[in-house]
């Protein structure tokens, strides 16, 4: 939530942000996700800094930084981790839908933008960007 209504709100309006996001965690609906899709986690200090959700398919989903820890390397570090066991496993392509914030991180990891998207979420639009890395051959 945090990264959205302080990292994202920064090229993101207030009503796209709400639309993507509430401003109270959902924990119910949290604890089931992360059961299901096993996040990877960077922790400082004992505290959550980032996470990420890898599927089977090479797809990265909600990759999310806390605030206070932007701007480290953390996601960077993540997303690395996550292309590292996508290749490793004969995964040919790694993706995401990455926002308009984390496009320039994606670029910076090796992510090149495949196309521009248009999503409609609660009756709001927002930009995002399909990006992908390809496995060396």
């Amino acid at each position: 939530m945090a990264a959205v209504h302080q990292i994202a709100s920064q090229v993101y309006t207030e009503a796209q942000c709400l639309a993507w996001s509430d401003r109270e965690p959902n924990y119910a609906h949290w604890e089931r996700r992360c059961e299901l899709k096993r996040p990877f986690v960077a922790a400082v200090a004992g505290e959550i800094a980032g996470f990420l959700e890898l599927d089977p398919d090479g797809h990265i989903d909600c990759a999310y930084i806390n605030p206070k820890y932007q701007r480290r390397g953390i996601m960077t570090a993540l997303v690395q981790h996550a292309v590292n066991m996508c290749f490793a496993l004969k995964v040919n392509r790694v993706w995401a839908d990455a926002s308009l914030c984390a496009r320039p991180m994606f670029e910076k990891a090796g992510f090149t933008v495949v196309n521009e998207h248009q999503v409609r979420i609660k009756g709001v639009d927002l930009i995002n960007f399909r990006m992908e890395r390809l496995r060396p051959q």
